[in-house]
């Protein structure tokens, strides 16, 4: 893994780009590709979604936020400490659109039970643990075999399934090689993340290699590639048609693909993967982590970062990371 130290900015930018993404995807998922097709100006601004106002986001976000404080409180990636700040959230109510998984798994935290315990391995693959890894990879942006270590304890105080667990280390690795690249050669960043969860999940690394050759494919014949690639299981046949199924693995593909369709343009980044259909607010979250940690926040729409939630307190928690992972005379 490239060992060039990130930019505050950039760690700024990852928490702040999983914010945008995410707020923008939320009054969409669920929609089919043909109906987001229909959506002109997808990036102009906010929508309001159920009876939140524009600019809210949902749990994605919620979690990566409380990710990021329960590593700068404890000083590394702690479960009983991500534990906690989980439990908070869902005890205060302000939790917004949480799986299931995670549902399940954080009343047991809340019951008593302790947080390597709360989750069942055999629980559905959903895309959870991924979508709020990305401090984990800020935080291990040169650590290969201690980010793998952190984002499966990341997970598994909500996701213990095999394949969330790989998908918490691929997105946490694609954003680690991003924001260390000052550019994104593709096989390089397909290689890195594909190594990072060859010992996870052998299928899941080959998809991910796989990649290569979709983005050359017609986006339709690439996305129905990647949907393909998760397999069947009672949860994508519900939902199969309508876009990215919730299940890990297209997910994470989606979103990569996403990010490397346009690697060097955060709002087209982010359209993209929005326009995908199905998921759309974890698939922009995953995006947006991934290529504003790579950018730095100036790459994000400066209408969008001032309007979205708690804009003001994001910023400050990713300062608070960049100085706790990066502490002054050390």
């Amino acid at each position: 893994m490239n060992p060039i130290q990130p930019r505050e900015d950039q760690f700024i930018g990852a928490l702040l780009g999983c914010a945008v993404g995410d707020a923008l995807g939320a009054p969409l998922e669920g929609r089919s590709r043909e109906e987001i097709a229909e959506v002109t100006d997808l990036m102009a601004g906010f929508h309001p979604f159920r009876s939140h106002s524009a600019g809210q986001f949902t749990d994605d976000t919620q979690q990566t936020i409380a990710i990021a404080q329960s590593i700068v409180d404890a000083g590394r990636v702690d479960g009983a400490a991500i534990a906690r700040e989980f439990a908070k959230l869902w005890e205060s109510g302000e939790i917004v659109g949480q799986g299931p998984v995670a549902d399940r798994a954080v009343k047991r935290l809340i019951a008593g039970v302790s947080w390597h315990e709360a989750a069942e391995t055999d629980d559905l693959p959903l895309n959870g643990s991924a979508m709020r890894v990305s401090p984990v990879g800020l935080w291990n942006f040169d650590q290969t075999d201690q980010l793998a270590a952190d984002a499966t304890i990341s997970s598994i105080v909500t996701h213990q399934h095999p394949l969330a667990i790989a998908g918490a280390i691929a997105t946490a690795t694609a954003v680690a090689v991003a924001c260390t690249s000052s550019e994104i050669d593709t096989d390089t960043f397909l290689r890195l993340t594909s190594e990072s969860v060859a010992g996870h999940g052998a299928e899941f690394a080959s998809h991910i290699l796989a990649l290569r050759g979709w983005l050359t494919l017609d986006e339709t014949a690439a996305l129905e590639a990647i949907v393909e690639a998760g397999g069947e299981s009672p949860w994508t046949k519900r939902r199969k048609g309508f876009g990215i199924p919730a299940t890990v693995e297209p997910t994470v593909l989606a979103s990569l693909y996403a990010f490397l369709k346009c690697p060097n343009d955060y709002p087209a980044a982010v359209e993209c993967s929005i326009r995908v259909g199905g998921d759309v607010d974890t698939t922009a979250a995953i995006t947006g982590a991934i290529s504003g940690a790579h950018h730095g926040v100036d790459a994000i729409p400066g209408h969008l970062v001032a309007s979205v939630k708690d804009s003001a307190a994001i910023q400050s928690l990713g300062s608070r990371l960049f100085a706790a992972r990066f502490p002054k005379g050390v």
